[in-house]
């Protein structure tokens, strides 16, 4: 295995090896699992393996499956202590994934995928970059903190404005809402004394009339009992 890591540096080294497409970055936290993928350019039969390369250090191989253009099921090799419950190639035409289950802090790294044969030719890869979920999140935090300061910068001017026009705005609508209530309040109040107005006019009324009748009544009355007393008195009256 040495031997493969050691040639891969110095194939690499003197330009023999050639990556195909431009590298990516993927950030994941711990605990999380990540596939990575490639295209490869092998036509009839060859090795095709995962690499990884971590900061100083050369390229070192993970796994290698046999590809055939009939793509017979094959079991991965697995190289430098590297296992299957840990990580998982597959191979699917002319693409191949490298799939990192749990993935921890010693799994950062450039993964990327070659064909082994005469020569060792690389293909893409990706740089995958593990972080701590708390590290992450604390850091997730305080960026989008600095992005809501610069977008929306506070300072205790702005506060006291903004004080002063909220508390502004609640005194005028409460001024508003009594003055409303005060107006209300005396249009009842001249209503109810215009209705006791008419009321005592109309019972004046009515008692003017009632009076009046009683008064014509009464002298009817009395005239009518003056005749009764004066037809006896005619009657028995002395003729001597």
């Amino acid at each position: 295995m040495l031997h493969i890591s050691t040639t891969t540096f110095l194939l690499f080294g003197t330009g023999v090896l050639t990556v195909m497409c431009p590298a990516v970055s993927m950030k994941v936290l711990t605990g999380d699992n990540v596939t990575m993928w490639c295209e490869h350019t092998i036509h009839v039969t060859g090795n095709l393996c995962w690499f990884k390369q971590t900061a100083g250090a050369v390229p070192i191989l993970v796994v290698c499956m046999i590809y055939t253009e009939s793509l017979q099921s094959v079991e991965p090799r697995y190289s430098n202590n590297f296992t299957k419950n840990h990580l998982i190639m597959y191979m699917c035409g002319k693409k191949t994934t490298l799939t990192i289950t749990d993935v921890n802090i010693s799994d950062s790294g450039f993964y990327f995928c070659g064909a082994m044969d005469y020569n060792i030719k690389f293909f893409n890869g990706g740089r995958l970059e593990v972080k701590e979920k708390n590290e992450m999140s604390s850091k997730n935090a305080t960026e989008n903190l600095k992005k809501d300061q610069k977008k929306c910068p506070v300072s205790s001017e702005n506060i006291f404005f903004s004080m002063t026009l909220l508390f502004g705005g609640i005194i005028i609508f409460t001024l508003s809402i009594l003055l409303i209530l005060a107006i209300i309040r005396h249009h009842k109040q001249q209503r109810r004394g215009a209705e006791c107005q008419a009321h005592q006019h109309n019972y004046e009324e009515q008692e003017f009339e009632s009076v009046e009748y009683s008064a014509v009544h009464f002298s009817k009355k009395r005239s009518k009992s003056a005749e009764e007393h004066t037809d006896p008195f005619l009657v028995y009256t002395d003729a001597t």
